[in-house]
């Protein structure tokens, strides 16, 4: 059977993380959440894998990704509907939303044992936020409802199909929906109409990366479940390690540095000395965490550097950053409500009540510089010295206070 896996979506929700790779590299621990996907297709015996990409990301997913096939999307036409009008197959295939994350293979295992085409139903707290599936007496699909005011149910859309390629005639019938789009969602509706589609019910843990800080909660998560500890690194004495660690080969762990765990720390990163890592920190790979530096439940990407003096808490910094000596990012408000976030041009709730920052690949910071919860800083961004960044701060911008 043919897999395809849907990876051509802009990620705008997740900028600025997404000004620089495509949204299914974002990693957990070290590992880039499309190449799970990936490796729980070759578990379950489906070695045909094609990936619909953004033709703009096509450099990156060749350079990043091997034994895998590529199909462009096309970029006048938006939509899961339009990513699978992008592949052809005669008999059946599995897709798969490139943006949800599950724990294990199990599920999509027993998609293949499906007769049936089917849908994977998936029951969350916050429906209205989803797709939301209306099912008849014997469990099967009878019309997905997007994004409802009042949601007939929980039991939402888990972004896995088994589908045979009838569904091509449904979507040639499906009209562009009110946001743009050729929604894969409204097909299935017509398609239910005439044929079976199986719900398959889910009740392990899913998760949809769509904001900044799914990031971290993802990451938690993963960290939660870690199932024993690693030590491959240099660790030098008057070390302190408490609680669950994996600490990849190459690290170096300098004196007095205290690690309070779950954390993880990838491989040829460089802590301390005098280093606070508190619970929930993931370094993915070649982090540099300097001379008496806290980070706290955070997610810090390839080669970014945290030299010396400053606090990162409750935030996501990409690849390539270097923040200047006592830089301070801000999580929690004076009035101790949920942090908001811009999204796409709206003011959402994170949920959280501590939040820091969410800073783009290559950014720069100078000396002194504070940054204010729920802050997006651009990738390619400079921030002066002494700046308090009190608002979100463009692509490549310069920042001065």
């Amino acid at each position: 059977m043919k897999a395809f896996i849907f990876a051509a979506g802009a990620g705008e929700r997740l900028e600025p993380i997404t000004h620089t790779r495509p949204k299914v590299f974002v990693p957990i621990l070290s590992k880039p959440l499309i190449k799970y996907h990936i490796e729980y297709l070759h578990k379950c015996g489906i070695k045909d894998i094609t990936i619909v990409i953004s033709p703009k990301h096509k450099e990156y997913f060749e350079k990043h990704l091997s034994n895998v096939s590529f199909v462009t999307q096309q970029e006048d036409l938006k939509g899961t509907g339009a990513a699978l009008k992008s592949t052809k197959f005669d008999d059946e295939a599995l897709i798969i939303y490139g943006d949800v994350f599950i724990p294990s293979e199990d599920i999509i295992c027993k998609f293949l044992l499906q007769k049936d085409n089917a849908i994977l139903g998936v029951k969350v707290e916050n429906p209205k936020e989803y797709g939301v599936l209306v099912t008849n007496n014997e469990g099967n699909l009878t019309e997905i409802i997007e994004k409802p005011e009042n949601p007939p149910s929980n039991l939402i859309n888990g972004g896995i199909y088994k589908l045979s390629s009838d569904i091509f005639s449904y979507l040639d019938k499906t009209k562009v929906s009110e946001r743009g789009e050729l929604e894969l969602t409204d097909a299935l509706t017509l398609m239910a109409k005439e044929r079976t589609i199986k719900v398959i019910q889910y009740e392990g843990f899913w998760y949809d990366i769509g904001r900044p800080w799914n990031i971290i909660d993802v990451n938690k998560w993963a960290l939660d479940n870690l199932e024993f500890s690693k030590n491959l690194g240099n660790v030098e004495d008057n070390v302190k390690i408490k609680g669950k660690a994996i600490i990849e080969e190459d690290v170096e762990i300098k004196s007095g540095t205290y690690i309070e765990g779950p954390v993880y720390i990838g491989r040829k990163s460089e802590i301390g000395p005098n280093s606070y890592i508190r619970p929930y920190t993931v370094l993915t790979e070649k982090v540099k965490v300097g001379a008496s530096v806290e980070i706290k439940e955070s997610v810090i990407m390839e080669g970014s550097k945290v030299p010396h003096l400053s606090y990162v808490g409750d935030s996501v910094i990409a690849e390539d950053v270097n923040l200047g000596a006592g830089t301070l990012i801000a999580n929690l408000r004076f009035d101790e409500k949920d942090v908001k976030v811009n999204i796409k041009g709206k003011r959402v709730s994170s949920g959280r009540k501590k939040l820091g920052a969410f800073i783009g690949g290559h950014v720069r910071t100078g000396i002194n510089v504070t940054i204010l919860p729920g802050i997006k800083i651009g990738a390619y961004a400079r921030i002066y010295p002494g700046a308090v960044v009190n608002r979100d701060v463009g692509y490549g911008e310069f920042f001065k206070a």
